[in-house]
């Protein structure tokens, strides 16, 4: 299977049109019907709108054929670590908040004096009392 035919899996397991996908996707429809009718070939930018647009979507398979089409079943969270566990097993990635300390509140601001400064080179000072 070759990435056109590996792209066109990806839209018929999304029961999507080529114009449908092409939308999702964010290309111009005459982009998938073109690389579908085999006058382009797939662009990086194209492969990376896809993979943006399905984050489950295993990148190993749609570009190089290997491994399955989902690293989880679409709509899925994939996570982080799953393509790194052993056959059979899922990477379990555990994570915790921690509340940032917040700094002593500041004790509210009073005015201490206003300055007007004068288009002749004078000013007044108020200060209060």
């Amino acid at each position: 299977m070759n990435e056109r035919e590996r792209i066109d899996a990806v839209r018929k397991s999304m029961n999507l049109s080529a114009r449908q996908f092409a939308q999702e996707i964010h290309v111009r429809p005459g982009t998938i019907s073109n690389m579908m009718a085999g006058r382009n070939n797939p662009s990086l930018d194209v492969m990376r709108r896809i993979m943006e647009r399905y984050p489950t979507l295993n990148p190993e398979w749609l570009i190089l054929g290997v491994g399955e089409m989902w690293r989880t079943a679409p709509g899925q969270e994939a996570g982080l670590f799953d393509s790194l566990a052993p056959e059979g097993m899922k990477a379990v990635v555990r994570t915790t908040t921690k509340e940032e300390p917040q700094a002593p509140a500041a004790p509210p601001k009073q005015i201490r004096n206003i300055v007007v400064y004068y288009t002749d080179g004078t000013y007044e000072e108020f200060l209060r009392n």
